[in-house]
């Protein structure tokens, strides 16, 4: 997703880059859930709400320092990572030339800045909990990576298409894409950095299974200007795992706050995505195709027939389209995003 003409590192050193990146997800994650008994004396606080826009991990009163405190670290991590980029983009002082066994210092810094942070928002949970979440809406950190999704559609138009393999034209054009392509680094930094300060380091699965997420997309732009950063496969499974932690939280508000089963929506949703235009990037055979097809539509066939043929939900849900609202999200934001960038670059 990055200039073609830019200097990259060798495949081989950006794969031990890929491979620490990984490690350190698995392992930072078993962290927070092995330090989690330790944040007991915060979580036996909290407010538990069958409210839609309520956050539950946040105190019920808040700290001026412990707020002070974590916007000051949420906006040093912004900002570094946001310089970083923009030297890497001017090639500021070689920041995309080759620093130690091909790996560029882009790389390098952006990893450290990245692990360090992580670090002292363990630190900063510990000692005061709150996250962002404290002053700001719930809906921000979502959107935020929605907006990123939907981006993610437009960069990715030209090598797999925008639905079933076909590519989009206006207001997709080469310029929009192009220009995506030099503004998304800032973007994407922006929806990860604030979500990522957004949420306590907590133990419940919502925010382990995001937490580890975060750390795959944090991995992801430590690889900008390598060849993995463009890699179709690895793409594709940072789209694809946000589905795995949306129905995680979608579970987890049932059991746990009692809310409606919404897991069928987000599955079947982000599912779409995947059988109509992510395993496009692969080329797939048509034979292939109607295979995954044919499976995603069984699938749905099962989840509303009545029991025990399937899982028996109430075929009102399938009436109202839900396996359709995610999709409608990403390809209604990805068009909006493009024309309004279109008619602005036309001006």
């Amino acid at each position: 997703m990055t200039d073609q003409n830019v200097e990259s590192t060798s495949r081989s050193a950006a794969k031990y880059v890929w491979a620490f990146g990984v490690l350190f997800a698995f392992g930072f994650t078993f962290l927070i859930w092995a330090l989690g008994p330790y944040l007991k004396h915060f979580t036996d606080t909290l407010i538990l709400r069958n409210d839609l826009w309520w956050y539950y991990w946040k105190l019920p009163v808040r700290d001026f320092g412990g707020m002070l405190a974590v916007w000051a670290l949420y906006f040093g991590h912004q900002l570094s990572i946001w310089l970083v980029i923009y030297c890497a983009q001017k090639n500021r002082h070689g920041f995309r030339s080759a620093s130690i066994c091909g790996i560029p210092k882009y790389t390098l810094f952006t990893l450290l800045i990245n692990v360090v942070f992580v670090f002292l928002h363990l630190g900063q949970t510990h000692l005061w909990f709150d996250g962002l979440a404290q002053d700001t809406p719930i809906l921000s950190s979502q959107g935020s990576v929605i907006v990123m999704l939907a981006i993610v559609l437009i960069l990715e138009n030209p090598r797999r298409g925008f639905f079933v393999g076909r590519k989009a034209g206006k207001p997709f054009t080469a310029r929009i894409v192009g220009f995506f392509r030099r503004t998304h680094m800032y973007i994407f930094a922006w929806a990860l950095v604030y979500t990522f300060w957004f949420h306590p380091m907590a133990t419940d699965p919502q925010l382990i299974s995001g937490f580890f997420y975060m750390f795959l997309l944090f991995t992801q732009i430590t690889l900008a200007w390598t060849p993995i950063h463009q890699d179709k496969r690895w793409i594709i499974l940072l789209e694809s795992y946000v589905a795995i932690h949306a129905v995680v939280v979608a579970i987890w508000n049932t059991e746990f706050f009692g809310g409606a089963v919404m897991w069928p929506m987000f599955f079947t949703g982000f599912a779409f995505m995947f059988v109509f235009t992510y395993m496009y990037a692969f080329g797939v055979s048509r034979k292939a195709y109607w295979s995954v097809t044919a499976i995603y539509m069984a699938f749905l066939a099962w989840l509303y027939l009545p029991e025990p043929l399937g899982f028996g939900r109430s075929i009102l849900n399938l009436t109202r389209l839900e396996f359709l609202w995610i999709p409608l999200i990403l390809y209604g934001l990805a068009a909006l995003f493009a024309a309004l960038s279109y008619l602005k670059i036309r001006q």
